[in-house]
């Protein structure tokens, strides 16, 4: 029975070959998007998913309370793990957790040279033994207890055998950081999966921390400063009472903060199911990504899918007329309405199994470029055991869902009206109910243009927003801290100035834009009570107003200094410290932390602090040569390949012992918004694919109509109607299904889009006319795609058309 089923299956198949393919393309299309996005959403909601105590941990984050709302911190103070950890609370572990990102490791291999070899590790934690017992680590060689010792490390495989040739020998050896803090290898583990925001290269003993807090920079007892990269976790018993474990985390916090500032502190948990879907408080390593940007993936997705189900149900209705009579006589023969509809089921079957085999192909073949529109680990692929259950999961879905209806359709007709071939449109399904597709059709590509204009938009307008300083031709380097005179980056900036081409350099602690967030209590005006609201820090020399041609409203910068003598503070800062004008702050006095009062020198104009996702701190910039982790310098017209090259041997001459770590600052901004303008290529592709397969739909639809008033278009003819006239009797009811689209689209585009641009604090207007330009764009599609066949109608021979079959 079944074999018949498909023997008749591929005979009608191949009957109606160009239908076919029409119908064969559109599934495959759909099948190929969707198979890509499954892929991207899977990564992405599988994320530490792997860890055995994934429902277990969390994190400790940083709540504060000021005047002006809310702030958040994914870190926490210094001391504040190692007081967790002897009050424990009800916590069944407390783990400290700090990361540094980018760190040069030497290793001097068998002894037989004197220039040690140099590698770059991407992610250096530093922690406890008790790590192993929150996140899952598998170890080769050695074992945990190498983290209570001081000056020791744990290696993952892969860098292993980087370092050393293969990680069998790694186990006693020694590596070097540059700050001189050599390390000995007490552990070896295998890789942490891609899709972890715990990945390391390095995991170094938190007692190297207390043992060498002056190299690293960590004062463990200073209370006043919360920085992102010093994180806590906490492991909780499985029936934890988690509003009892808060409270006692709140009784924690008022007693170790109460009375530190006038701000209120708090701390709160976050599971660590939420920490790779919150991009407010970053992860120690890997990334994050909005939950609303995975909901809109697997919108899309479905959007696809639904379009191309639409145009199979439209076409395959639409050929229902040619197939009448062999229903008739199949009814007449004696099939029940039961196998006609599996009959016709097993059609749409082989047609989505042959859209499934060219899917597999096709998203094969795109599976390179998936990165251009997300961001996937570089082993992911199509043939794994959640894939094979996704394709059947789609084979049945999609069966149903495009062969239903028609299969119900088929199957109804009578049989003596089927052998004549006459019934009216209702009885083949209604034309009714085929407009109501191509509406939604035309609905959700309208929505999917509304997204890619207002996503493009949004791209221009970060594009083009002034971030208050020159970002253009700004080439900066990582430079390591010696000590905390920083003896070498001095002579370094000077030796820059030396090179052709180079125009000004800097010396800092990161960029005008960048991902810092490092703040601190301060005073103001000489009073005693700290400001109920933290200073944002950055540390410059006096040439970075300069470098980065900034404007001040105010005063000027400051006078050279090693130290801090003079502070620059941004338009923001002015404003929450409610100074009349920006000239009464002139002269102000301010002291950051327990350090001296140091007078204002200048207020400059405010630039963006972080990205234009964030609103713009309250800043303060001051000179402080133990934090500069940066050289930049700003090229001349005439820099070109020789200047760089200048600029990288003249590194090499300072820090010899040193990876240059070098990018320009335009770029380094551009990848602030690398997830979004991935969101938006997104909308682009599959709004391009949307509109191709609404015009299939809309092709089928116009055939099957036309097709049923292939006499009154010959007896209008006759008549005298002209070609225009016909024309626009066939177009008219598509064009008015496009507004009726147009309808559902604008406010399910709008909410769509607006949460969106919520991420901003600098977005983009919803402006009318961009949904109306939407909506012309769609007519045109319409009256282009409606009308090249409904004059090919219009102008056919009558005679033709009123032959009597």
């Amino acid at each position: 029975m079944l074999k018949n089923y498909f023997k008749i299956a591929w005979r009608s198949l191949s009957r109606s070959k160009w239908v076919g393919a029409i119908n064969i393309l559109g599934l495959t299309i759909g099948m190929t998007a969707a198979l890509l996005l499954f892929l991207v959403v899977s990564s992405e909601l599988s994320f530490d998913k792997f860890q055995s105590k994934y429902e277990q941990v969390y994190r400790i984050y940083t709540q504060d309370k000021t005047q002006d709302g809310l702030e958040y911190t994914p870190g926490v103070a210094n001391p504040f793990p190692d007081a967790l950890m002897s009050e424990k609370l009800g916590f069944e572990k407390v783990v400290p957790v700090i990361v540094h990102h980018q760190v040069q490791v030497n290793v001097q291999r068998d002894g037989n040279s004197q220039t040690p070899e140099k590698h770059l590790a991407e992610d250096l934690f530093f922690s406890t033994a008790e790590f192993k017992d929150l996140f899952d680590l598998e170890f080769i060689s050695g074992s945990e207890k190498a983290l209570d010792e001081p000056d020791q490390v744990v290696l993952k495989q892969t860098a292993a055998e980087q370092y050393f040739g293969k990680w069998e020998n790694a186990l006693g050896k020694s590596i070097e950081l540059t700050n001189g803090i050599s390390l000995l290898v007490g552990g070896v583990v295998t890789d942490i999966p891609a899709n972890s925001n715990f990945y390391f290269d390095l995991l170094v003993s938190y007692v190297t921390i207390r043992s060498h807090q002056d190299i690293f920079g960590y004062d463990l007892k200073e209370w006043g400063s919360t920085g992102s990269n010093f994180q806590v976790y906490v492991l909780t018993d499985s029936n934890a009472d988690l509003t009892m474990l808060q409270r006692q985390l709140d009784g924690f916090s008022k007693k170790h903060f109460e009375g530190r500032g006038t701000s209120i502190k708090s701390h709160r948990l976050q599971p660590l199911s939420e920490i790779h879907f919150n991009a407010d408080l970053e992860p120690l390593s890997g990334r994050t990504v909005r939950k609303s940007t995975i909901q809109t993936l697997v919108l899309v997705g479905l959007f696809i899918l639904v379009m191309a189900s639409i145009n199979f149900i439209n076409l395959t209705t639409s050929l229902a007329i040619g197939k009448s009579k062999e229903i008739g006589v199949r009814k007449v023969m004696g099939s029940s309405r039961a196998q006609l509809i599996i009959q016709s089921l097993g059609e749409t079957f082989l047609s989505v199994l042959i859209s499934a085999g060219l899917a597999l192909i096709l998203a094969n073949l795109l599976l390179p470029f998936l990165d251009k529109i997300a961001d996937v680990p570089a082993e992911v692929n199509l043939f794994q055991p959640v894939m094979a259950g996704f394709i059947i999961l789609l084979l049945l879905v999609l069966t149903l869902l495009s062969g239903f209806y028609p299969a119900l359709i088929i199957s109804g007709f009578k049989p003596i009206q089927a052998l004549k071939n006459k019934f009216q449109g209702a009885e083949i399904g209604g034309v009714s109910v085929r407009r109501g597709l191509v509406v939604l059709q035309f609905a959700i590509a309208q929505i999917l243009m509304i997204g890619t204009l207002i996503a493009v938009r949004q791209m221009n307008l970060v594009q083009e927003t002034d971030l208050g300083f020159n970002k253009e031709a700004v080439y900066y380097m990582e430079v390591p801290s010696d000590s905390k005179e920083n003896q070498r980056i001095e002579t370094f900036k000077q030796e820059l100035l030396r090179i052709p081409g180079v125009m000004t350099a800097s010396m800092h602690s990161d960029v005008p834009s960048s991902d810092n967030n490092s703040a601190t209590n301060f005073y103001y005006d000489q009073k005693s009570e700290d400001i109920p609201f933290p200073a944002f820090l950055k540390f410059a020399d006096e040439d970075y107003f300069i470098l980065y041609e900034m404007d001040f409203v105010a005063g000027t910068g400051y006078p050279a200094s090693d130290t801090v003598r003079n502070v620059v503070i941004n338009e923001t800062m002015a404003k929450k410290l409610m100074i009349p004008s920006a000239d009464e702050a002139i002269g102000k006095l301010i002291r950051l932390g327990s350090g001296q009062w140091v007078p204002i020198t200048g207020v400059v104009r405010d630039f963006t602090v972080n990205s234009l996702r964030e609103e713009i701190k309250q800043l303060v910039i001051t000179s402080r040569n133990s934090q500069y982790r940066q050289v930049a310098v700003r090229l001349g017209k005439s820099a070109g390949q020789a200047t760089l090259t200048s600029i990288r041997e003249q590194f090499e001459l300072v820090y010899p012992e040193q990876i240059l770590t070098a990018t320009f600052l335009d770029e380094s901004i551009a990848r602030f918004y690398e997830s979004e303008q991935k969101l938006a290529l997104v909308y682009k592709l599959f709004a391009g694919l949307a509109l191709l397969i609404s015009c299939i739909g809309l092709y089928g639809l116009v055939s099957f109509m036309i097709g049923q008033k292939v006499k009154e278009i010959g007896i209008r003819k006759v008549l005298g109607a002209s070609v225009g006239q016909i024309t626009y009797l066939l177009s008219r009811e598509f064009i008015i299904m496009v507004f009726v689209a147009f309808g559902i689209a604008i406010p399910l585009a709008y909410f769509m889009m607006k949460d969106w641009l919520e991420t901003f604090a600098y977005k983009t207007e919803l402006s009318a006319g961009l949904f109306l330009l939407v909506m012309f764009a769609s007519l045109v599609l319409t009256i282009l795609t409606v009308g090249s066949k409904a004059i090919r109608a219009a102008i056919a021979n009558p005679v033709d058309s009123l032959k009597d079959e």
